[in-house]
């Protein structure tokens, strides 16, 4: 109060902090900031007065750190699936690129990948109703992603499968189609869209070059993108992150400064755009907190690199681009076993539809759900976890669910072996009595005991009149051993990204699009909201290849 009584407020400093370095701008040096925003311009911020630190510009990069210059047509920030598909498109079309990374290698991840109207569905018979597929991501996220940016995904992204399978085969690597009856939920009232997945299997030479520990599928990816990128010239700088945009006032972004592996600054002019590819901000708790509050319920964070901490999305915001309206879509995960680190591969049988408690031993959700759901239903709960419950005749039981991608209970995503050492680390509790196992579950006994109760007797009738369920995912627990494991929500990434349009060109808070930069896969935004739509096999992994193909093309056309 005393600092607006003399007429000072922390927005008018930070105001002059902008104009200050739009004047040190005007001098020809370099920045990484935009405009102030105005009454026709409103902030990224619920509160204009309050910034989160990562929304506050840095100072510029001081000239005399820069070591190197570098020119070049096209800038790629990320080697991820969608970097590594911007950086191979646009070198295909003609143009001079330069791939940055923040890592050591190019970072992928997932099963599979899909598309709508591929080759491999066309051959499969499978019919995809694309505007009904577009409108169903549409609902699921409330209707507040741009229909247009989506539209663009389901137009292209055959076109854009068909070019990686054919990129992967020439690459000496083998592309087959997921069977239609490994992606469907059977029986399950959720509506569902085949988008025909492929999975990619390595040759040898893709093996021996692939970093340790690397699954043979993305083997097979990175030496397909990796191999074809350096074949086109492209320029592929490891161990050096993006650090700042050059954008001059309102003008184009003209390139990006570089922090090599030594410290100092690298320069890199691109003469027709940057692209903005470098992921999520799954590490950085402050953008966390501030776009997915909910977050702060979870296990741990899981599958989200290391590297991801929102460089993209701050660089984009310092030049004044807009960014999705909060909350922005996780990607909700119901597999973490306490006692088990977050990163832990996945145990399918834990993750079926069985009996679900909360930590007093109540029934409170339908089960058989889309895993973002049932993940929801649990951070409502106390503790935000949930205790399974099934018995001895799940090997029969647990097949019939046909469950689909990470909770199907097909090899080698669970063996026997498995769970016995997951009970002999008492991470899967285990009786021969309800009383026993309620015991050893910590909850109210006789609560829990009433639960089962009300559940055999729904199983019974074969109808869940209580929470609606299908009725195959009902099986009774009464035969001995009993079996429970605690489970809690952990997120895989982060979905909500900087505003674009229909052409992938970041746009800034008064949707003007800002000249000269791109954004493509979980840097860009105007797709997901609320929630990841599961019900389509390969979305996520579909949609990185696909914006990164069109971002990439389009970035060499300027």
């Amino acid at each position: 109060m005393e600092e607006e009584k003399k007429g000072i407020s922390r927005r008018s400093f930070l105001k002059g902090m902008a104009v200050g370095a739009a004047g040190i701008a005007a001098t020809g040096s370099l920045v990484g900031c935009g405009k102030e925003p105005t009454e026709d311009t409103p902030s990224n911020g619920a509160d204009e007065d309050v910034k989160a630190s990562f929304e506050v510009p840095p100072e510029p990069i001081p000239e005399e750190d820069i070591k190197e210059t570098v020119t070049t047509d096209v800038v790629v920030c990320g080697a991820g699936i969608s970097g590594m598909c911007a950086a191979v498109a646009a070198a295909e079309k003609g143009a001079k690129v330069v791939l940055l990374e923040k890592g050591a290698t190019s970072s992928f991840r997932g099963i599979d990948y899909g598309g709508i109207g591929t080759k491999m569905q066309q051959a499969s018979g499978a019919k995809v109703d694309k505007m009904k597929a577009v409108q169903e991501i549409m609902r699921w996220g409330g209707y507040k992603a741009d229909q247009r940016v989506v539209s663009l995904w389901a137009d292209h992204s055959g076109e854009a499968i068909d070019w990686l399978v054919e990129m992967a085969e020439a690459a000496g690597q083998t592309a087959d189609p997921v069977p239609l009856e490994h992606q469907e939920v059977r029986g399950s009232t959720v509506p569902y869209f085949t988008t025909q997945t492929f999975v990619l299997t390595p040759n040898e030479e893709a093996l021996a070059a692939a970093p340790k520990g690397t699954s043979p599928r993305l083997a097979a990816l990175r030496y397909t993108l990796e191999t074809t990128a350096k074949n086109l010239g492209v320029d592929i700088r490891f161990k050096t992150p993006a650090e700042q945009l050059i954008r001059e006032g309102n003008g184009r972004v003209t390139g990006v400064i570089a922090k090599s592996e030594d410290g100092s600054y690298i320069r890199f002019n691109a003469g027709k755009a940057v692209i903005l590819c470098t992921g999520d901000y799954g590490n950085d708790p402050e953008m966390l907190k501030t776009y997915i509050p909910s977050s702060e319920n979870i296990y741990g964070i899981t599958f989200s690199d290391k590297n991801n901490t929102g460089d993209g999305h701050k660089m984009g915001l310092w030049v004044g681009a807009a960014i999705d309206e909060p909350p922005h879509a996780p990607m909700y995960f119901d597999q973490g076993l306490e006692g088990l680190p977050p990163t832990y591969k996945p145990v399918p049988l834990t993750r079926q539809p069985w009996l679900g408690v909360n930590l007093r031993g109540e029934r409170f959700a339908n089960e058989d759900l889309p895993y973002g759901y049932v993940s929801r239903s649990m951070l409502q709960q106390p503790g935000h976890m949930k205790w399974v419950i099934w018995d001895a005749k799940w090997p029969e039981e647990a097949p019939k669910f046909g469950m689909t991608a990470c909770k199907a209970m097909t090899p080698p995503l669970h063996v026997p072996e498995e769970i016995d050492e997951l009970i002999e680390k008492g991470i899967i509790k285990t009786a021969d009595s309800l009383d026993e196992l309620a015991q050893k579950m910590d909850v109210p006994v006789d609560t829990f005991k009433a639960t089962v109760a009300r559940y055999n007797e729904l199983a019974k009738l074969g109808e869940d009149k209580d929470f609606g369920k299908r009725a195959a995912c009902l099986t009774t627990i009464e035969k001995a051993p009993f079996y429970a494991a605690k489970l809690a929500v952990t997120l895989l990434v982060t979905l909500g990204g900087l505003k674009v349009n229909d052409k992938l060109q970041v746009l800034d808070t008064s949707d003007k699009v800002i000249p000269g930069l791109y954004a493509a896969g979980n840097t860009s935004g105007c797709f997901f909201s609320n929630d990841y739509p599961n019900v389509m096999p390969g979305l996520s992994h579909g949609r990185c290849i696909t914006l990164g193909y069109i971002a990439g093309r389009n970035a060499a056309a300027e």
